[in-house]
């Protein structure tokens, strides 16, 4: 009788840790202000990503899923200069052969991608975040543009993009599809919440 109620605990406590996300923005303050350095503070709105969010990704975005790991709580930013919206900011992370690839993503009022970067990444290949031509591919991109830049298998970059990145496919390929869910999410999840903002 010990024994089985120690498992149900156990159980329990592995369902309730599932049950956060494990992809949050490190130091919030500090990582904002590098993307928009003009902000004077933000606003946090947390919403729970549950199988009801990870079904409508699935749907727009057949080849790919959400990790069971990203089901939980996230929060989005919203960032201010005094009474005015600036943007949004939200980390989501990606699988990658390197491991999680986490990306802070600086989102513009109309859902466009403003700027971002890696909070953590262990590609050899990571500094090639500091490159203009890179950034390029997504900044000021929706999400209808970015889902144009897959190839046939819904989970690539096309040809024209992997031409732009020859000697780092596999990121960009992570970057586009972190990019493709964060701003369908984005939408999904928090666009009510959004308007008051626009």
């Amino acid at each position: 009788m010990k024994t089985l109620i120690t498992l149900i605990l156990l159980i329990l406590f592995s369902q309730s840790t599932n049950a956060t996300a494990y992809c949050s923005l490190r130091d919030p303050v500090a990582q904002i202000a590098q993307l928009f350095p003009q902000k004077t503070n933000q606003l946090s709105i947390v919403k729970e990503v549950d199988d009801s969010i990870r079904a409508q990704v699935k749907r727009a975005l057949p080849s790919n899923d959400l990790h069971f790991n990203e089901l939980g709580r996230h929060t989005l930013y919203v960032v201010m200069k005094d009474k005015q919206a600036l943007g949004y900011v939200h980390v989501r992370s990606e699988q990658s052969k390197w491991g999680l690839v986490e990306i802070i993503w600086a989102i513009d009022k109309d859902l466009t991608i403003l700027n971002f970067a890696f909070q953590r990444c262990r590609s050899p290949k990571k500094k090639i975040i500091n490159d203009e031509s890179f950034k390029n591919i997504f900044i000021g991109k929706n999400f209808k543009e970015l889902k144009g830049l897959l190839s046939s298998d819904g989970i690539s970059a096309n040809e024209l993009v992997l031409a732009k990145v020859q000697d780092a496919p596999d990121l960009v390929n992570v970057v586009l599809r972190c990019a493709l869910k964060t701003l369908l999410i984005t939408e999904i999840l928090w666009g009510t919440d959004l308007e008051s903002f626009k």
